[in-house]
């Protein structure tokens, strides 16, 4: 009875079930609500004890939010101080508090990647189940594009199979230093999210006029060959 929400919610009755989610703000949880909120009054909207971001959110999130040297990127909302854009300040049914499921809330901002992904023939499941922060950190990043991770370590996260093989067998140089050589991250018009046709971008490397590969595929028009029923790429 002497938390701070059995008074609060004695007026404001339609917030306790509203708060009553999966994924619930600490503060809220505990009953605190003057941790951001002036029981009396404030100069900002809400009765915030300060601007919503960094001067409210930092208070209790400082390591998070504090400047940081060196290169790296920042995910623009976090840069920008924009808490509110991506998460719910006191409850959601979404993890991480977020406004909506990340299939929805990140296309918002990044339609053109939504465009795309429509289109295309083949795609990630990460990006088409919403499952961004699965390969992406949403605040900030030692690497570039937000990337929790260099490739091909990255991707062997989730396809552990293959990054046996890669251990335990002849690699493929491209396969060795970064999947992305060949494979897009998000979608493709090719199958296998292949970033070209896999003649195309198998001649890349591969010289397809030279004699010797002429000599070693007997003389059969690249063009037309299916590399992989040979080679494993």
């Amino acid at each position: 009875k002497d938390r701070a929400d059995a008074v609060c919610y004695g007026c404001h009755g339609d917030a306790e079930a509203e708060f009553a989610k999966s994924a619930v703000h600490p503060p809220v949880l505990a009953g605190q609500c003057t941790t951001c909120h002036s029981a009396h009054g404030a100069s900002e909207s809400h009765l915030l004890r300060a601007a919503p971001g960094p001067a409210l959110c930092g208070r209790c999130h400082e390591d998070l939010l504090k400047p940081q040297a060196g290169a790296g990127t920042e995910h623009p909302p976090f840069a920008e101080g924009d808490c509110l854009t991506c998460h719910d300040a006191h409850a959601s049914n979404v993890p991480g508090m977020l406004v909506e499921g990340q299939q929805t809330l990140c296309l918002e901002c990044h339609s053109d990647l939504g465009d795309a992904l429509a289109a295309d023939k083949s795609r990630h499941a990460p990006a088409t189940d919403g499952r961004c922060t699965q390969c992406h950190n949403p605040h900030r990043s030692k690497l570039a594009k937000l990337l929790q991770a260099e490739t091909p370590d990255l991707c062997v996260a989730c396809h552990k199979p293959l990054g046996q093989k890669l251990k335990q067998e002849q690699v493929h140089p491209p396969a060795e230093r970064d999947c992305l050589r060949c494979h897009a991250p998000h979608g493709s018009p090719q199958t296998k999210l292949l970033v070209e046709a896999q003649q195309k971008l198998c001649g890349e490397c591969h010289d397809t006029k030279d004699a010797a590969f002429s000599s070693a595929h007997i003389g059969i028009d690249a063009s037309v060959m299916n590399c992989v029923s040979c080679h494993d790429p």
